[in-house]
């Protein structure tokens, strides 16, 4: 068939598309086109054919070609397009509609097809001819539904609109408050796959949209949280449906995975290693609900899975039962069901040995056993694994460890501090003979904290009036341990403990240096200085360490007062001894952090 005629035919056929009603669409397709890469255009009214109603031109591009296909049956095509068209089309500013006509040579059945290269598409284009060096290359058309044309066209001018060549050569370097994806998608498209799909990365700055470049879709990602009714037990279980091209996955309380493959509709169930107790106990329960029901017990996801192999998940019973006594262990010492094990813990072993120490009571496993005091060692740290230890303590009435960091413990056991030397078989006044510590005072910070059943809000608890005397003189020494792992670990939970015993210790003792000097050292952390007042209060105090030559409050004074060079001097004219009893201390962690 004569190229002419084939041309002839594609413009006849897409004239035929604009003659559609209700007749919003004026053609102006050029015949026999000869100039540049345009064929035309189509003018879109809203309403009547009239100035007043108009809304618009659309730039086109007619291809015609011959296909024995039956292309009536296609959703989808693919031609090619030159460079040097592409390079007009993004010149010119405004996009192309381009138009591919397909004619049966025997029967003259036209099917039209397009796509809007918005001028995003057009760079792009032209980026990877670039790169590769061609100088055309083939794109995807799609089928031209009778009386769609108003519609596309409608979504070309919008799409248009908000990629002006100016600003996507004035985006590329910028960075953006936030970030915008935008799909071309009509209403009447049912088969519309998000994978497949280009999309239009916009950057926004105060609202206004910069477009960026085009974009296409991985993975779509939704995370949900759900309420779960298995066998009379209701528990909540996060999961996280991901979706890409070729695959979807179901994670569940990121320990259970189900994957599906779209085209064969099959896939696999992958079980992880333990990470947390509560959520592998959690994915059990689901696979024997999936094993016992073929299904999902999820109502807020459409994904769908049965098994094949149900003999594979036989003994999911026996499982359920183990974690649930290892859980129960847990409990009992304290550590949460929600504790992350390390990815190198052996957990066979460690699941041996909770049950045979803490379930069957075989204390002579401990390695220390032959040591241990049950009358009066209360208090011990026990190691687990290589990568676990806990604090417990040991109730004698009924022989078995409990949690030492719970509220139990503290409304059971008190801390308590001798006030004067006591000889033994003397009658002991507790109310007057003992101060009324924190019983987790005497216990060292630093290893209470590596401890898996740690809880800091217990341990401030304990620091209350009803548990601790502020007026004991332990308190100083607390508080700065506390601040002292403040500048650690940097967590404003620590200093907050020590500022609250530093706060309450002056309200007794409004005069005493210590106290003022510690709270002073709390604001700089917090503040980052001191008030005038409390300045010319530090001055005070310089001048009567001064007038007393006592060199380690000096020193402390002038790191208050930021003058490095001087508190350096004054460190430097102490002993050895003295030194090494400030270093430990948070004041000095205030000097080494001063600037030269």
């Amino acid at each position: 068939m004569d190229n002419t005629i084939i041309e002839h035919l594609a413009c006849v056929e897409i004239n035929e598309c604009i003659l559609k009603p209700p007749f919003h669409l004026v053609s102006n397709v050029q015949w026999n086109d000869k100039g540049l890469s345009f064929d035309g255009d189509i003018s879109l009214y809203s309403n009547q054919i009239k100035k007043e109603d108009f809304v618009g031109i659309v730039p086109i591009q007619i291809k015609g070609t011959t296909s024995n296909k039956k292309t009536s049956k296609r959703n989808k095509i693919k031609h090619p397009v030159t460079k040097e068209d592409l390079e007009v089309y993004y010149k010119n500013g405004n996009g192309v509609l381009y138009f591919v006509v397909t004619i049966n040579p025997n029967t003259y059945i036209r099917q039209a097809y397009y796509n809007i290269l918005a001028p995003l598409d057009l760079k792009d284009l032209l980026i990877k001819l670039e790169a590769n060096g061609n100088q055309s290359i083939t794109i995807p058309f799609k089928k031209l539904e009778s009386g769609s044309l108003e519609i596309i066209c409608k979504q070309f001018l919008r799409t248009v609109e908000k990629q002006p060549k100016i600003y996507i050569e004035a985006g590329l370097d910028k960075k953006f408050e936030e970030y915008r994806i935008d799909y071309i998608r009509l209403q009447e498209e049912t088969s519309f796959d998000l994978f497949e799909e280009p999309a239009y990365l916009y950057g926004v700055n105060e609202g206004i949209e910069i477009p960026l470049r085009t974009a296409k879709l991985q993975e779509v990602r939704t995370v949900l949280n759900e309420e779960v009714k298995i066998e009379d037990e209701e528990f909540n279980v996060k999961y996280e449906v991901r979706e890409s091209e070729d695959r979807r996955y179901l994670l569940i309380e990121d320990s259970l995975i189900v994957e599906i493959i779209k085209e064969t509709n099959k896939g696999k169930i992958t079980l992880s290693k333990v990470k947390k107790l509560s959520s592998y106990l959690k994915c059990l329960k689901i696979l024997k609900f999936l094993r016992d029901y073929n299904e999902l017990p999820f109502t807020s996801s459409e994904f769908v899975a049965t098994l094949d192999k149900k003999e594979d998940f036989s003994d999911v019973e026996d499982d359920i039962k183990v974690y649930k006594d290892i859980i129960g262990i847990f409990n009992q010492i304290g550590i949460s069901g929600n504790y992350t094990l390390d990815d190198h813990e052996n957990i066979s072993e460690l699941f041996n040995g909770l049950l045979s120490l803490f379930k069957q009571k075989q204390y002579q496993m401990l390695t220390y056993s032959e040591n241990i005091d049950f009358e009066n060692s209360l208090v011990q740290v026990i190691k687990l694994s290589k990568y676990i230890k806990v604090m417990v303590l040991f109730n004698k009435e009924n022989n078995e460890y409990t949690d030492f960091f719970s509220e139990e413990t503290l409304n059971k056991v008190a801390g308590l501090l001798p006030k004067r030397e006591i000889k033994k078989y003397e009658s002991e006044d507790i109310e007057n003979d003992y101060w009324r510590v924190s019983i987790y005072s005497s216990q060292k910070l630093k290893i209470m904290h590596e401890c898996a059943n740690f809880k800091l809000d217990v341990i401030k608890k304990s620091f209350a009036n009803k548990y601790h005397d502020v007026n004991s003189p332990n308190t100083i020494n607390t508080a700065l341990d506390y601040l002292n792992y403040f500048d650690l670990e940097n967590d404003a939970r620590y200093i907050e403990i020590a500022e609250d015993l530093i706060s309450r210790y002056l309200k007794i003792n409004p005069h005493d240096i210590l106290g003022k000097i510690n709270k002073y050292q709390i604001n700089i952390r917090k503040f980052e200085g001191l008030s005038e007042k409390e300045t010319d209060e530090v001055l005070d105090i310089l001048e009567e360490a001064e007038r007393e030559n006592n060199k380690s409050i000096c020193f402390a004074c002038e790191v208050l007062l930021k003058n490095r060079s001087k508190a350096k001097r004054l460190f430097d004219t102490l002993d050895d001894e003295e030194q090494k009893s400030l270093i430990p201390y948070p004041i000095y962690n205030l000097f080494q952090g001063l600037k030269q």
